[in-house]
């Protein structure tokens, strides 16, 4: 009976792993670009669907950047 009560709170225990883990690859850093640029895109939307008067001035920021690029 003990054993189930054990297991109720919490109190079970595990077994190491039986073989080394490998090493990771390393950190993907295209998957963390990709999910900045797709939040950062989530948050422009919405803040232009709830203030439309953001537009004119979201267009102007977007050429100015775009022209940056541009030049380079």
């Amino acid at each position: 009976m003990s054993g189930g009560k054990a297991y109720r709170h919490g109190y079970y225990a595990t077994l190491p792993h039986a073989r080394p883990q490998p090493a990771s690859g390393g950190v993907d850093f295209d998957g963390i670009f990709i999910v900045i640029v797709a939040s950062m895109l989530i948050v422009f939307v919405t803040a232009l669907a709830t203030d439309p008067s953001l537009l004119g001035s979201a267009e102007q920021w977007l050429r100015a950047v775009l022209s940056d690029l541009l030049r380079r």
